[in-house]
């Protein structure tokens, strides 16, 4: 059975990628507790990354998200956002309560 293709608006990056493959997780780039992760998916700021990358290894994004791989990725999916909706810095930060550029 073929999975649905998930709305992602990354771009091609060595970190990750931008669909779903075997084995793989989804990670919403921005996540926790203020609603963030469902603006990720709603956003198409989502990637797909292995679980040894996503929660297992010691350098994954949930067990060191300050890795500079992942602060990339965090500056990646705002510079992506803004150009994709036309959008400014201040209107990221509306959303997304932060800066990561």
């Amino acid at each position: 059975m073929k999975s649905k293709k998930e709305f992602c608006i990354m771009p091609e990056s060595p970190y990750y990628e931008t669909e779903r493959f075997y084995g793989s997780e989804r990670h919403e780039v921005f996540e926790g507790r203020t609603g963030n992760r469902d603006k990720s998916i709603k956003d198409g700021l989502v990637i797909f990354i292995t679980p040894y990358e996503h929660r297992i290894d010691k350098k994954s994004v949930h067990k060191d998200p300050k890795n500079p791989k992942w602060v990339e990725v965090k500056k990646i999916a705002q510079q992506t956002w803004q150009e994709y909706y036309n959008k400014t810095k201040e209107d990221f930060i509306k959303r997304y309560g932060k800066n990561y550029i």
